[in-house]
């Protein structure tokens, strides 16, 4: 945990109970949240703690604000292609008033792994560590990122609320105030998106969405805003190193837990990856010194 307002080095986890004591460490004595408090803090999981906390429509190049501007149309391109080719694919589809569509569409474009400006969060850690060491072949540190959603919103919008921009009877007067975010597609001339990055509550439009508790903060202009705010020690957020040496030993840990696969991705995939890590089997065989009886 080496940025935020935990600036003080800790020694990398390897196991899940020193995980969880130091989410608990950073929820209560650095966030600050209320140990009466129904919402919690947000988690990011890496399998290479040196992955930067960017979006896939920015990764892979450089630049920022006008690398964003350049970005711009080819993300509407993207958008207008996902909604024009999907619906035959989809069980169900987003309805609703247009801005409400239109997130929602976004969301599915995100889990569907379509480059888009969400980065996805769950409010589970124990999910965020389940993806930090999943498929981590012990060639690199893994990392748990935590973040707080209210802090990080309360200079953005002016409040300590995580807005869910495509909920039923959203007031307009918030729906405006996360317009700037997602623009309509192809106007007549683009106006800047905001520089700062913004915490949303999704829609849970996909089973995968509610079995992973979704959440997403959206890039706005900037694409190295959220990298800046890790650099410079932002408030907000924290960051939890596993130690590469242990993330097989914590991913059965995880199982017994009974977070694997089959909880996360809740459908015959998932349970014939959840099978299949439980035997040790990777996509490219089987893991190094894997027991196969008892």
């Amino acid at each position: 945990m080496d940025t935020g307002k935990t600036s003080r080095k800790l020694p990398k986890v390897k196991e899940v109970s020193e995980f969880l004591n130091r989410v608990r460490y950073i929820r209560d004595d650095c966030f600050k949240f209320p140990s009466d408090d129904p919402w919690e803090p947000w988690f990011r999981g890496h399998q290479n703690a040196a992955w930067e906390l960017k979006p896939k429509l920015y990764r892979g190049r450089r630049g920022s604000v006008p690398l964003a501007d350049k970005l711009r149309k080819a993300e509407d391109e993207i958008r207008e292609e996902f909604i024009k080719r999907a619906p035959i694919l989809c069980e169900a589809l987003p309805a609703g008033y247009e801005v409400r569509a239109e997130w929602e569409w976004y969301f599915m474009m995100q889990h569907h792994k379509a480059a888009t400006r969400l980065l996805d969060w769950t409010d589970g850690a124990l999910i965020a560590l389940y993806f930090a060491v999943k498929d981590n072949c012990e060639d690199n540190d893994a990392a748990v990122w935590v973040l707080d959603p209210y802090e990080l919103n309360k200079p953005t919008i002016g409040m300590e609320w995580v807005i869910p921009p495509s909920a039923t009877m959203l007031e307009p007067k918030y729906q405006r105030l996360l317009a700037n975010w997602l623009p309509s597609r192809f106007p007549r001339k683009y106006s800047p998106l905001p520089p700062q990055v913004v915490a949303i509550e999704p829609t849970h439009v996909l089973r995968r969405m509610s079995s992973q508790h979704s959440c997403f903060t959206i890039h706005g202009g900037d694409p190295q805003a959220l990298v800046e705010l890790a650099r410079n020690g932002s408030p907000c957020l924290s960051k939890i190193e596993i130690a590469k040496s242990q993330v097989n030993k914590i991913e059965s840990e995880l199982r017994r837990c009974g977070i694997d696969e089959s909880t996360i991705y809740p459908d015959l995939d998932g349970l014939g990856a959840s099978i299949n890590a439980r035997w040790g089997i990777r996509e490219d065989g089987w893991r190094k010194n894997k027991k196969t009886t008892k």
